[in-house]
């Protein structure tokens, strides 16, 4: 973890390799985020953020923090709202582990995917705002922003299955039932047809809690989309059906979602699974997918891994949220709402 002691390394590193000219005077660490450690930087002009990689053992292919700067760098010219990237430190050497630095956003960082805090129509306009910017990374042209080769597509979900089949190996801390269901149905029921479409940019966690918000002519917009580890090249469909399967989540869940709040929602200024699909659909041109629910069941299958994940960073000492250990504890709620998808597919 970064001491005040860092602070004189760090203003050194910065002078040399950014274009920031006022010198940090204190850190101070985020309490939110379950993966990256994050801080937030002060100066007596403005404040930055620094995001770092975990210390101690590793899962291998985590916490891929340069993929974050490189993918918010190039998007930067983009329309997706991201903050001002000013550099990137490899050298694990400097104040233990890799890290950059990014523009700090002024803003509302919420977890409640309800906005109980807010109106029906601030709801509406956030969630159509959310919309619209999935809507732009399945249409952002790729090589205009120089992200044409930042995965390959085409296998996405093989190779995600792999890997997060390896990942939960590699994490697990007891038998869950419904994930080896997972682990034995998702991968010998790809949909053959899933790499017809062309390539878009996945952001690959796309939450509320990884979003910025600030108001903009009376209503909160997002400002700032966070967290681009697990960003890479795929089929389109993945960051929605991702997010869309974040809302079956029960409300007090540790990652809560809005599955005890269905018979309100219209209401309420949010949009049900329904309207968010359509709203997609008209705005990119697309064809609703045949096997959509298989992709929930992926992405239930996907995050029971990440989940997975955290549990054993817990156990390991070097997790980076201060409620790990009730998050961790989710994979299997999850996994069961997985199981349950997939059956219905099936």
């Amino acid at each position: 973890m970064l001491a005040q002691k860092n602070i004189k390394i760090l203003n050194h590193w910065i002078k040399q390799n950014t274009t920031i000219e006022v010198d940090i005077l204190s850190l101070k660490k985020f309490e939110a985020g379950q993966s990256n450690p994050t801080y937030l930087l002060k100066t007596d002009y403005k404040s930055f953020v620094l995001r770092s990689k975990p210390t101690g053992k590793l899962l291998p292919g985590a916490h891929r923090i340069d993929r974050e700067f490189k993918v918010m760098s190039a998007l930067e010219a983009s329309t997706i709202p991201v903050p001002k990237m000013f550099g990137y430190c490899q050298d694990e050497d400097l104040i233990g582990s890799e890290f950059y630095i990014m523009e700090y956003l002024e803003g509302n960082h919420e977890f409640d995917p309800h906005l109980t805090n807010y109106e029906a129509g601030q709801r509406d306009k956030i969630y159509k705002n959310k919309v619209k910017i999935l809507a732009e990374l399945a249409s952002l042209n790729l090589t205009k922003v120089g992200l044409e080769k930042f995965g390959r597509p085409q296998g996405y979900l093989e190779r995600q299955i792999n890997l997060w089949i390896k990942q939960y190996r590699d994490s697990q801390t007891k038998d869950i039932e419904s994930m080896e269901f997972l682990i034995e149905n998702i991968p010998k029921n790809i949909p053959e047809e899933i790499d017809i479409l062309p390539p878009c940019l996945l952001h690959g966690d796309f939450r509320l809690d990884n979003m910025i918000l600030k108001k903009d002519n009376g209503f909160e917009k997002i400002i700032g989309l966070l967290d681009w580890e697990l960003s890479t090249l795929s089929p389109p469909f993945i960051d929605l059906s991702y997010w869309t399967l974040m809302l079956k989540f029960e409300k007090d869940w540790p990652i809560a979602g809005l599955g005890s709040y269905s018979d309100s929602l219209v209401k309420s200024g949010i949009p049900t699974e329904k309207n968010i699909l359509e709203t997609y659909l008209n705005i990119t041109g697309l064809d609703e997918p045949k096997y959509w629910k298989y992709l929930l069941a992926f992405n239930s299958f996907r995050f029971a891994g990440i989940l997975q994940g955290i549990a054993k960073r817990v156990i390991n000492g070097n997790n980076a949220g201060i409620n790990g250990y009730e998050v961790g504890e989710q994979a299997e709620p999850v996994a069961n709402l997985g199981a349950q998808i997939l059956k219905e597919y099936l």
